[in-house]
């Protein structure tokens, strides 16, 4: 998956909980920082730091327990390891 696709699936999960604009704002800013280029595909390893600087950043929104499930409906969203069914 590219990383355009990625940030497209993580934003509609998180859209409805902190907003498009801050939710595609922060995905994209933390792609960035993370050196994620938009060209190229998405490793493991890149998503997992994303969507762990992500879920820091929910907690402060949504509080842990409902971060953690949102960072899960994310996961499932884009079909990743350590997904719960």
């Amino acid at each position: 998956m590219t990383t355009t696709e990625t940030v497209d699936a993580v934003v509609k999960v998180l859209a409805p909980y902190i907003g498009d604009t801050m939710a595609r704002s922060a995905t994209e800013a933390h792609c960035q920082k993370l050196g994620i280029a938009a060209a190229n595909s998405v490793r493991p390893d890149q998503l997992d730091s994303l969507l762990g600087k992500l879920g820091g950043g929910l907690n402060i929104f949504l509080g842990r327990e409902k971060s953690a499930a949102v960072i899960g409906e994310v996961r499932r969203t884009l079909g990743t390891p350590g997904a719960a069914p």
